[in-house]
């Protein structure tokens, strides 16, 4: 069964996409095509959500011991790759199946898709933003399968058979699914968020290996039992839904499971304005996530440090030499950028005059204790990490990321922290 209409029953097709700049031949001719839809018939409310222009082709039939699956896409204006996910789904072999597709302000080329696959999928329309969450819950609320499947719009499923099949055998002994999660390398800022996936792929492998419960999950793709998805209530209107939603199912003691088995691809900002309004949001999202669960997430990582210690060393990697450095100046009292004239003046017999200042000794020190020990031991981890997960690793590129791109990115982060702890309003472009 699939579908179109507005999501909120405030406005016909016609209405809804009255804010886009489509000219009067265009409008008429989609409009042709609604018509022709809507002479197929007409399904409306489910759990008090009406959708109007609501059409069927009864195309999908559940399979003797199958379990039915929804899949849902969120999106905002339109997605280059939302074509390509669309087809894959559609085409996939598994029978028992819908797919929700829900989207806020929908642009021109959206149109097209709609056109394309009218009949297969439930599109979900609104002229207004109102948000991931909002678009999400009202999908999940109409739909019917016992598995459920989040997917953002710029996901490319991998090179796999079955995809749809191996989320349900995976999904046999969890209640949420975290999948493997790769970047499209096509840009600079997608090789250095290669490295980025790398750890928190090795992370959640790690929790559900060591612990089988974890408090975040990448909503870039994941799937979860329906049950357990009401149980707790669905998705919080909050920034940071996906860890959200990760924590409640924690304190519910409830399965996590990481899956090598299915496997997507997920597209990097396009330039650097892009990536640091995501990281601003994940930042304040993450800053109100640890301000809303501080207690219970330092009980939980105190509970299990042999896990929580590894995944942080691997996030944020930079940050282990420079504390390496301070342990070794402040607590053992060990001046190691002393050591080295100390020595040439013991051999030479006679004492070398101090020609740099401690202060910038001590700078230098750091650097290279960041450099030999930092760098060379985190570049055999990450090669090693990358080798396990086949993700790709270069040598040049990640001396940038080691030395340029994670403090940055690390710094961003703690900023966002700081200032949902510091602030109450904050100005982002996301709608909650």
């Amino acid at each position: 069964m699939a579908g179109f209409g507005p999501v909120d029953g405030s406005s016909n097709l016609p209405r809804a996409t009255s804010h886009l700049d489509i000219n009067k031949a265009y409008l008429h001719a989609f409009q042709n095509v609604l018509k022709m839809q809507l002479a197929c018939g007409c399904e409306t409310v489910r759990r008090g959500l009406k959708l109007e222009n609501c059409f069927s082709d009864g195309s999908f039939h559940a399979e003797a011991g199958k379990r039915k699956i929804s899949v849902f896409i969120p999106v905002y204006e339109g997605s280059d790759l939302l074509g390509p996910l669309l087809e894959r789904l559609v085409n996939d072999e598994y029978v028992d199946k819908e797919i929700f597709v829900a989207v806020d302000k929908p642009n021109r080329e959206f149109f097209e898709i709609v056109k394309r696959y009218n009949g297969k999928v439930h599109f979900l329309l609104s002229n207004e933003r109102k948000g991931k969450v909002e678009a999400l819950n009202n999908a999940v609320a109409i739909s019917s399968g016992e598995i459920l499947v989040f997917l953002d719009a710029d996901v490319k499923i991998g090179n796999m058979e079955g995809f749809l099949e191996t989320v349900v055998e995976e999904m046999a002994d969890t209640d949420i699914l975290d999948f493997k999660k790769k970047i499209l390398r096509d840009s600079f800022i997608s090789r250095m968020v290669n490295y980025e996936y790398a750890g928190s792929n090795f992370a959640s492998y790690l929790y559900s290996k060591l612990v089988g419960k974890c408090f975040g999950v990448g909503g870039t793709a994941f799937a979860i039992r329906r049950n357990v998805f009401k149980e707790v209530g669905g998705f919080s209107r909050v920034i940071s839904e996906d860890l959200d939603l990760a924590v409640k199912i924690l304190l519910k003691n409830r399965k996590f499971k990481y899956t090598e088995k299915v496997e997507v691809y997920t597209k990097a900002p396009s330039n650097w304005k892009s990536w640091l309004k995501q990281r601003k949001r994940w930042g304040i999202g993450t800053g109100l996530w640890i301000k809303g669960y501080w207690r219970k997430l330092v009980r939980y990582i105190a509970k299990y440090p042999h896990v929580a210690l590894p995944c942080a060393i691997v996030l944020f990697p930079t940050v282990i030499p420079l504390l390496f450095s301070y342990i070794c100046s402040a607590f053992l009292k060990v001046q190691l950028q002393n050591l080295v004239p100390s020595v040439l003046a013991a051999q030479l017999s006679f004492p070398l005059p101090q020609v740099i200042p401690d202060s910038l000794l001590s700078i230098i020190f750091t650097g290279l204790t960041n450099f030999f020990l930092g760098f060379l031991a985190f570049s055999f981890v990450f090669y090693a990490v990358s080798r396990r997960f086949d993700f790709r690793f270069n040598f040049a590129e990640f001396l940038v990321y080691y030395f340029v791109y994670q403090p940055i990115a690390a710094l961003v982060l703690f900023v966002g922290i700081l200032r949902a702890f510091i602030f109450q309003n904050h100005e982002l472009d996301w709608k909650v």
